[in-house]
Parts: structure tokens; C-alpha cells; sequence
């Protein structure tokens, strides 16, 4: 909530995805849209935010994640630096994780950005700090609503570079819970696995759900979230 960007340049949009705790409570205590969508899914949550706002930039977000307060500034200023680009794509740092999984996790980023500059392409996006323009997010079709897993983020991104410009901003930062890495046994073969990469696989060929998405995992350490500067 705390962003240094001027509050009638952006709003903030709550879907409440069939939630069985107190979330609308906490979310009518703050100034956002709270939005109500029964259907259970991800790609249909974020569907349902995007057909209720009214901005020409969408920033995709996630509850469990904590932003800094020039954020959304930097993603305006990714923006009107490169006119011609209609995505970026953000770092992120996950909490409550192995030391080993943070330095592995933030190679893969390095090496991500190093994909994109040597072939301009590059396969690695997280939904949870993902900017893009609203003309292109409807040109591709928007979000493909039989993909659970995967479908607000390597899909989008695909799409995405085969029409226009996508970026990588490290600076466009946030810092996100690690409870679905708490487990590698769960993480590598059933989250990511099964649910992830076999799934995503069997619905874009089906072109409907038929693997649905990872269980939700609620419980985890105490969270210690911190940003880091």
C-alpha cells in the first residue's frame, strides 16, 4: 500500500477467489477494489482483476508478497524509458528458504538475464511481480483460463516476446513467501513436477484443465519478510 507514486495514478484491485478466512474483512480496511470471484483458479482470479480495472498498464501482484515503496515508480519509469516495450519483468527474493535455494534461485535469475542478452529471449517470469500493457495482454487473448499453473506467467511471457518488447528490471524488486519450497520431495516432483510442468504440458494440448492446480499450502514457518535494499 505504501507507494511513493501519486495514489490517482494507479488502484489497487483484491480478488477474493472463493476465500474461506477473513480476507474480504481485511480487505475492506484498506482503499482497493475488492473484487469477488467464485470460480476457484489463479488464471480466473487474475482474469477478473484485469476485466475490473481501468488502467492501459497491468502489474500482476500476489497477497503472500511484499513491495517496496518505489515499485510501482519504477515499473512507470521501465515504461516511459522504452515506449516500445510492453512488458517487464521484475526480481524476486523468496523468505523462510535455505540459504542454498537463495543463492541457486538467484542464479537462475542471473542466468535469466543473461539468456536475454545474448538471444533477446528469455523463459523465466513469476506472476507475482509482472507488469505488462494492456493492449498487448489483449492481443495475445489474455489469460488462457485452463491453465492453472504456469498460465499468468511462462504463457503470458512466451506470448509476449513473440509480438513485441519484454524487459528484465532488477531494481523492480519484491519479496515473496518461500512456503512452497520448504519441502523438496513436495516442491520438485508435485508442485513444480506433476502439477507445474506435466500439467501445464497435458492443458495447453487438451486446451482444457484436465491436471488441475497444486494444493494451496497455508501453513509455514513464521514468516520474516524483509526487502532487500
Amino acid at each position: 500500500m505504501k507507494q511513493d507514486l501519486d495514489r490517482k495514478l494507479f488502484e489497487i484491485i483484491v480478488v477474493d477467489n472463493a476465500s474461506t478466512d477473513k480476507t474480504p474483512d481485511v480487505a475492506k480496511k484498506y482503499p482497493v477494489k475488492l473484487i469477488h470471484e467464485a470460480k476457484l483458479g489463479v488464471t480466473i482470479a487474475r482474469q477478473r482483476g484485469v476485466d475490473s480495472s481501468q488502467g492501459k498498464i497491468i502489474v500482476s501482484a500476489d497477497a503472500d508478497s511484499i513491495y517496496p515503496p518505489r515499485w510501482l515508480s519504477r515499473i512507470n519509469e521501465d515504461f516511459k524509458k522504452h515506449p516500445d516495450a510492453i512488458a517487464v519483468v521484475g526480481w524476486i527474493y523468496f523468505d523462510n528458504t535455505p540459504v542454498v535455494f537463495n543463492v541457486l534461485f538467484a542464479l537462475s535469475q542471473e542466468l535469466n538475464a543473461t539468456i536475454k542478452r545474448f538471444f533477446g529471449k528469455f523463459p523465466l517470469v513469476f506472476a507475482t511481480n509482472f507488469a505488462f500493457k494492456r493492449s498487448a495482454f489483449k492481443k495475445i487473448g489474455e489469460y488462457p483460463l485452463y491453465l492453472p499453473e504456469l498460465g499468468d506467467q511462462q504463457y503470458l511471457l512466451r506470448r509476449f516476446q513473440n509480438i513485441g518488447k519484454v524487459l528484465i528490471d532488477k531494481k523492480m524488486f519484491c519479496t515473496t513467501s518461500g512456503r512452497r519450497h520448504s519441502s523438496a520431495v513436495r516442491d520438485i516432483i508435485i508442485y513444480n513436477g506433476w502439477h507445474r510442468i506435466f500439467g501445464y504440458f497435458v492443458n495447453s494440448t487438451f486446451k482444457k484443465e484436465v491436471i488441475g492446480p497444486a494444493p494451496a499450502i497455508r501453513s509455514n514457518p513464521p514468516q520474516r519478510f524483509h526487502l532487500r535494499q
